[in-house]
């Protein structure tokens, strides 16, 4: 689950909209940092105060969500967010600073904005940006609380995967390639100088162009320092990092990829054999993440129902 959950994104959207047209139009009411207000809600003696509502109308108002009672649904807000950090701060957790600003950040950089910038449109709109950036946290502490509990509560069964996919029926099964790959490495130690690490990937490209196939290849490394050569594996395309299945589609059988620098080697793939199958990996994938999904979304509509129905909510 990502850490800013459907909410966030649709608040991005809304922003991305709004500011955009503040930027054309100039500034309408610089936003005034918050004063001695009035509280209006206590939430486990937690205050909710005018200003905070005001704010959270104005924030509302400007992602497009007027429908309905907007000062009711402002309130609803809050008191959600205040539970949220409550029980995020109960089990430990918190939004790091630095997250928070990341989050703000990227909405920023989805407007063609600074940081500097975008707060700068905010105030134009009256909106305090610790309004957005408190609303960004609690979202942030709530993924990490839901995340928590699913790991514990939720299982995705292979035999619902199994059920979901018999209804897709033929569709769920698509073409694929197995193939038999071998992973070769020519190791870099840490601190290796620019020429070492030159000199690694001639070598490498000296090993390619020799390789003959799999069978060979250890007897081939024994003329090379520093080289691993892994034992075969068996992988459907399916089942590998889009990019890699995409780059060794054009590599024969008996030939290796072309050295690729890693962290602590230069690395290269040979493939053994290659046949193709029919496989349902990926439908596989796509349901599972799905019901995960689903499963997510309702396990943190129960939760915030509970911490509700447990609070102490004062309205004033």
């Amino acid at each position: 689950m990502n850490r800013i959950n459907s909410a966030a994104r649709r608040l991005r959207t809304g922003l991305v909209a709004v500011v955009c047209a503040v930027a054309l139009t100039g500034p309408v009411v610089v936003g005034q940092p918050a004063t001695a207000s009035a509280i209006k809600v206590l939430v486990n003696d937690s205050p909710i105060t005018e200003y905070d509502i005001s704010q959270r109308v104005k924030l509302l108002n400007a992602t497009g969500n007027r429908s309905g009672n907007v000062q009711k649904a402002a309130i609803d807000e809050l008191i959600d967010e205040k539970l949220k950090i409550q029980e995020a701060r109960r089990l430990g957790i918190s939004a790091p600073a630095s997250a928070v600003d990341n989050a703000f950040n990227t909405i920023a950089s989805r407007v063609n904005m600074s940081p500097a910038q975008f707060s700068q449109a905010l105030n134009q709109m009256g909106i305090n940006p610790a309004t957005l950036k408190k609303r960004l946290e609690a979202d942030i502490a709530w993924s990490d609380v839901v995340r928590a509990r699913f790991q514990r509560e939720v299982r995705i069964r292979d035999r619902d995967i199994e059920t979901a996919l018999a209804k897709k029926g033929e569709a769920a099964t698509t073409a694929a390639h197995e193939m038999v790959l071998q992973q070769v490495l020519f190791i870099i130690p840490s601190g290796s100088s620019n020429d070492f690490i030159r000199q690694r990937t001639r070598d490498a490209e000296d090993f390619r162009a020799k390789y003959s196939g799999c069978d060979t290849a250890r007897e081939l490394a024994r003329n090379y320092r520093d080289i691993v050569v892994k034992d075969n594996v068996r992988r459907a395309s399916t089942e590998l990092p889009p990019a890699v299945a995409e780059m060794l589609k054009s590599v024969p059988v008996g030939k290796t990829s072309a050295p690729n620098r890693t962290a602590n080697a230069v690395e290269m793939i040979g493939v053994c054999d290659r046949k193709e199958i029919q496989s349902n990996a990926a439908a596989r994938q796509q349901i599972e993440s799905q019901m995960m999904n689903e499963q997510g979304e309702r396990l943190a509509r129960r939760l915030l129902i509970d911490l509700r129905q447990t609070a102490v909510i004062e309205y004033r």
